[in-house]
């Protein structure tokens, strides 16, 4: 569209985190360029990154506003009183003030998004964003331009489809109901030779998800047997989990799990397994804090 290249990514399944460059020539009037994005190109290449996942703009209130256009224009009449400054004898402090006031409320649309700090196309290639090119320009003006109005079509059509999606597992879940397809933690703690039932998943399970994780999930993969064993039955917890938002938790488990089977005592390991437990606990319950508190002392173990 518009000469705008989907370098990497699904239109169809959009990931939330995108990335926009553009390639920037030479303008040809000057060898050197004074436009204030000039800091901005690195190596030729002008790039713009938003992450829409937990985006959640606040605006000022109108009442804000104007109190800080008034501290201006405050500080500015004391300024010009301090010098000597005399005000034009036409000029109404007070118009001047209601006009600052419909200026400072005009509409504008934020752009929830900022500059990147990308010098090659190889490296911005290698993010985990839905990545666009825009083509190349003369000058950075046009470009930036072009690269500035992308987030918000994106953003609406990224909110657009988690809406939809979130509709698809609402009735997936309504149906489920009503025929009697949904699992608690009794129907999953039943002793069998698979790790879950045929069926179960995280979007029919309605129990304690913590109390699964850590009665039945993690006893039962720490006693495989075989390692061939722990592969078959761990696709089990992946599939289970496959609606969960942040997969690199699940990652992150069974990589705990495997080198505790190696090495039992391994404190780091069970320290991440707790806390992915916890974490996965919170998004699950809509704790939206207390999950980012938990991704944080993962961070901070330096995994």
């Amino acid at each position: 569209m518009l000469g705008i290249e989907q370098k990497k990514g699904d239109d169809e399944k959009l990931c939330g985190r995108m990335i926009a460059y553009a390639r920037i020539l030479p303008t040809p009037e000057k060898d050197e360029s004074d436009t204030p994005f000039d800091e901005m190109i690195k190596n030729g290449l002008l790039t713009l990154e938003g992450d829409f996942r937990k985006f959640n703009p606040t605006v000022p209130s109108r009442q804000k506003r104007n109190q800080v256009m008034d501290e201006r224009l405050n500080e500015l009449l004391e300024t010009m009183e301090e010098n000597g400054v005399e005000l034009p004898e036409n000029l109404d402090v007070e118009t001047v003030r209601d006009r600052l006031h419909e200026l400072s409320n005009m509409e504008v649309i934020p752009i929830p998004a900022r500059i990147g700090n990308f010098s090659r196309e190889e490296d911005i290639l290698k993010e985990d964003a839905d990545i666009y090119y825009v083509g190349e320009f003369i000058g950075a003006n046009q470009a930036h331009f072009c690269l500035t109005t992308l987030p918000i079509y994106y953003q609406a059509r990224y909110r657009e489809q988690t809406k939809k999606h979130e509709m698809e597992i609402l009735n997936d879940m309504l149906s489920q109901f009503e025929n009697g397809q949904f699992l608690d933690n009794d129907d999953i703690m039943k002793d069998t030779v698979e790790l879950f039932p045929e069926g179960a998943s995280l979007t029919t399970f309605v129990g304690d998800l913590n109390n699964l994780l850590n009665a039945k999930v993690i006893p039962f993969l720490l006693a495989c047997e075989t390692d061939e064993e722990y592969d078959e039955q761990v696709k089990l917890l992946y599939n289970f989990m496959k609606s969960y938002p942040e997969q690199l938790d699940v990652k992150r488990i069974d990589a705990s799990l495997r080198m505790l089977r190696e090495e039992g005592n391994n404190r780091l390991a069970r320290k991440v397994l707790e806390l992915s437990c916890k974490k996965i606990n919170a998004l699950y319950n809509e704790d939206a804090k207390a999950a980012e508190r938990f991704e944080n002392e993962i961070t901070s173990l330096k995994v």
